[in-house]
């Protein structure tokens, strides 16, 4: 039996009892060089914080680059009313042309976010020629606040 708060209230359900809805999505391809472009985007509704549990990025040269540039899967954060902040990224080493090189990176339960802030995952090649393989992927639980 638990204890009651004083004055008969009710205590506060814990985050995971409070309309829990489990949210995952994932992006990976093959892609030639391109300009940085957002391939996910996750924004907390109004009501609700979300605990994040995985993100990951991963890059992978598939086919050597005429010249090889700084290839990238990255994730970003926008706080409700701030300044977007890039904090995860996977990336290859300009110079670093072979195939099969990789980097990745992840993070687990780390994260709560608010109502309005927002995750992107974005993907960068400014190689000349080349493929690399890009992946980023989130798993996260969104509830009441």
């Amino acid at each position: 039996m638990g204890f009651a708060p004083k004055g008969g209230a009710t205590a506060r359900k814990e985050w995971y009892d409070r309309n829990p809805a489990s949210k995952a999505d994932s992006f990976g391809a093959t892609l030639v060089p391109h300009a940085e472009t957002v391939r996910k985007t996750y924004t907390v509704p109004a009501g609700k914080k979300a605990m994040v549990e995985s993100l990951q990025a991963r890059v992978i040269r598939v086919t050597a680059a005429t010249a090889a540039g700084t290839p990238y899967a990255s994730w970003r954060i926008t706080p409700s009313g701030g300044s977007v902040s890039s904090f995860l990224r996977a990336l290859l080493i300009t110079g670093q042309n072979a195939v099969k090189d990789e980097d990745k990176v992840s993070i687990g339960t780390t994260l709560t976010l608010f109502a309005g802030d927002k995750l992107e995952a974005a993907t960068f090649d400014d190689s000349t020629a080349g493929t690399v393989y890009h992946y980023i992927s989130y798993k996260l639980t969104e509830f009441d606040a």
